[in-house]
């Protein structure tokens, strides 16, 4: 959703379709989920839970039927029937239970074809509780039919739900939006995200010819639209779908509807593309409105690509006027829009395109973790004026417009504690408000950054495939980005986005970290980074923020300008970031070599970070450099540059001015290792780890009880061809999913080679042996 910046006939056909037999009903209506009685195994590892009020604990919902008759000419009233095809996940059920508020009326409800006695019904403080008269087995399918009517309450602060209002060209209408505990307001439900209803069909009953055919309504509503019967003075408008949806994504809207119909080809499929607009407006309006939703239709192409194909395709896309409560609303397939500006609004009609991927086909689980709906969605508009120019949205200035916002929300996290998710006016009318958009955009660009395109794409990718109709967690988006990248990055979770699922006390995400890096250009072409502290704002609940740090790196010509990532673990370790996740290198300080000599380096100045910060040039900040000046001595301090004798894991120059090539002490880490010139690394009767790529023109130097673990991806490794012995190892061992080449030469293998799954080992055809 994206909120605004303040933030006879009727009888008949209910007869039609509801008399016959219940059993026959789920056959022939029904997609088929199994006959009824027949017990089944349920999906393995597949659990259902109960939304925040408790309803449905014991049962799955499957299907729903609907008939409403709605009549925007009257008084505002919702009548109609809702059949629910349930599976049970309890043993011995005896009553279900609905969400529906309390000045609806039950009028009754039908189980297996009889209606129940009333005293089987049960309706206080918003809960339909039904005893069915009989005892279910666990994984019985059954079903049951609530006929009701009434008046839906009035807005409620943030609450929206059903409600009548007119257009001043388009006449009075009636519109809902659910989101977030609004369903319950018009029509009963089991409200629980983790339940996803798995399909839907809908009928609305509306007035036809009254005046004319040609000024009456038309019916908005998800799904495809499958028939409209007209009989007498009434049409009925049945809608399909066949997609698992939430309940806080039905939506239906009545009213005096022009129809634009598009199409575009996702993933091979054509997708019907639907806007109903409100008559009346002017040539110039129409026009303005539909060119700007013709350019979302590119978007659900290039959205495709990086997200997945889009998620609804075999029903539709598409946009409909006169949404209230909010500038645009989500509902699944058919986004809602506010009339005025919104109709054109390229920043709201590509946030709730996106919103059809992250809150739809994947929705969160409870509202804790509302962030992995609007922070998307959010991003999302930046998003479009990359992959659509002709959109002309500035992605650089739409993200610095978010970081600015996301900065001065420092008081609450984009995850929202139990406190705050109760109520719709606990969400929208506090600063969660307004944090699960800027806080929740900003840690997805961070994520960006951290991963590259390619892996972050990658990733979402996969959350949207596997998770296709079904509900997630912050710590469900997590697993998938800890997949890719190979590393695991909660903390980067914790500190920034603050929980995950619905619990009471954040572990994190109030308040932003304010970093100082130290560089240096020890030597052409070379920078030299390094953490020179943290702060943080004030009332921040986090002592140290771990997570990307991305700094704007120039040359003395306007050619010569790049940006790089770290991640800053903490403690002095620190990761190449932006291409993957390497493993951190301890010591404080990243090497990079460029086609440039740095001069100038600048803070995150386009805008991908939630912190800010400033650089320091530290003339003689080096990595670990080896010289040699007094002997082989790895150990010894006086042949190392200032930064002194290296850590494990460190990030290490073998530039040695003399012949006192470095001999390891021991078992050795290095994270990337570069050896300028003819230099080596004389490994001995010791394991040498590579943490990360070796770099330069120099080599190795084994023998037969030298051992190599290749870490990470290290590039090209060279071994010393001066002796048989030199160029020989006694094992070489790959991490699953790492890659190693040997170059030039021959290298000499006396022990294990071992290559687990997923990695790679590149060699000549006469390079290597095996013994």
């Amino acid at each position: 959703m994206k909120h605004f910046t303040v933030r006879p006939s009727l009888l008949f056909l209910w007869m039609l379709c509801f008399t016959s037999p219940l059993l026959q009903a789920q056959e022939e209506d029904a997609p088929f989920h199994g006959i009824r009685g027949i017990g089944l195994s349920p999906v393995s590892g597949f659990t259902e839970s109960t939304g925040t009020s408790g309803t449905g604990a014991n049962m799955d919902v499957l299907y729903h039927k609907i008939y409403w008759r709605i009549n925007p000419d009257s008084t505002k009233y919702i009548k109609g029937s809702v059949q629910t095809n349930f599976k049970t996940i309890q043993n011995n059920v005896s009553t279900v239970s609905f969400d529906l508020r309390s000045g609806l009326i039950v009028d009754s409800v039908k189980f297996r074809g009889a209606v129940l006695p009333v005293i089987n019904i049960t309706h206080s403080s918003n809960i339909v509780t039904i005893n069915l008269g009989a005892v279910l087995p666990l994984n019985f399918i059954d079903s049951l039919i609530i006929f009701y009517q009434g008046v839906p309450p009035a807005v409620s602060g943030a609450a929206q739900g059903y409600q009548k209002a007119t257009n001043s060209t388009g006449g009075t209408y009636i519109t809902t939006l659910s989101e977030s505990y609004e369903d319950r307001d018009w029509w009963p439900c089991k409200a629980d995200m983790q339940d996803k209803v798995d399909s839907m069909d809908m009928t609305v009953s509306v007035p036809w010819g009254q005046p004319t055919a040609a000024d009456t309504f038309w019916v908005a509503a998800n799904g495809k639209l499958t028939d409209s019967t007209i009989i007498g003075n009434n049409r009925y408008f049945t809608f399909k779908t066949r997609y698992p949806i939430a309940t806080y994504l039905v939506a239906v809207s009545v009213a005096r509807y022009n129809r634009y119909y598009r199409s575009v080809n996702a993933g091979g499929t054509e997708v019907q593309v639907a806007y109903n607009l409100f008559r009346g407006k002017t040539t110039t309006t129409y026009n303005s409105i539909l060119t700007a939703m013709d350019l979302m239709n590119p978007l659900v192409v290039s959205y495709g690509n990086c997200f997945g194909v889009y998620p609804f395709k075999n029903e539709k896309h598409g946009y409909y006027d006169g949404l209230l409560g909010a500038s645009g609303m989500e509902h699944q397939t058919f986004s809602g829009i506010a009339s005025g500006g919104s109709l054109t609004s390229l920043r709201t009609l590509s946030h709730e395109l996106v919103h059809q991927w992250f809150g739809d086909n994947v929705t969160f689980a409870t509202w804790n973790d509302l962030w992995l709906a609007e922070g998307f969605a959010r991003y999302g508009e930046a998003l479009a004026g990359e992959l659509n120019p002709a959109t002309g949205l500035n992605p650089f200035s739409l993200r610095s417009g978010m970081k600015t916002s996301a900065l001065g929300l420092s008081t609450a996290s984009a995850w929202i504690p139990n406190g705050n998710a109760g109520t719709s006016n606990l969400i929208w009318s506090s600063n969660y408000g307004s944090t699960v958009y800027e806080r929740g955009a900003m840690i997805v660009s961070m994520l960006r950054s951290i991963c590259g395109d390619q892996k972050f794409y990658q990733a979402l990718t996969d959350y949207q495939t596997s998770l296709a109709g079904k509900s997630a967690t912050t710590d469900s988006l997590k697993n998938y980005f800890n997949k890719v990248l190979g590393r695991d990055i909660t903390v980067f979770f914790n500190d920034y986005v603050g929980g995950s699922g619905p619990t009471t006390i954040p572990v994190g995400g109030v308040g932003n970290p304010i970093n100082t890096v130290n560089w240096n250009s020890p030597s052409p072409n070379k920078l030299v980074v390094q953490m020179g502290g943290q702060t943080q704002t004030a009332g921040s609940n986090v002592t140290y923020f771990r997570g990307p740090v991305v700094l704007h790196v120039k040359g003395t010509l306007a050619s010569q300008d790049t940006t790089i990532t770290f991640f800053d673990w903490g403690s002095g370790n620190l990761s190449y970031a932006g291409k993957g996740l390497s493993i951190p290198v301890a010591g404080n300080r990243l090497s990079y070599y460029l086609s440039f000599t740095p001069t100038t380096v600048m803070y995150d100045d386009s805008a991908r970070t939630l912190s800010t910060g400033s650089t320091v040039n530290i003339p003689g900040l080096d990595n670990y450099t080896w010289f040699g000046s007094t002997n082989t001595d790895w150990n010894g301090a006086s042949n190392w540059s200032s930064a002194g004798v290296p850590p494990q894991g460190a990030d290490i120059t073998i530039a040695t001015a003399g012949s006192n090539q470095p001999i390891l002490p021991g078992s050795f880490a290095v994270g990337p290792l570069t050896i300028l010139g003819s230099n080596t690394v004389i490994i001995g009767n010791n394991t040498l780890t590579l943490n990360n790529i070796v770099r330069g023109t120099g080599t190795l130097t084994g023998s037969p009880v030298s051992n190599l673990i290749v870490a990470d991806s290290s590039g090209v490794i060279t071994f010393n061809q001066s002796s048989a012995s030199n160029r020989s190892l006694n094992s070489v061992t790959l991490n699953p999913g790492c890659s190693a080449t040997i170059g030039a030469g021959l290298l000499e293998i006396f022990g294990p080679l071992n290559l687990p799954p997923r990695s790679r080992f590149n060699v000549n055809a006469s390079n290597l042996i095996v013994h």
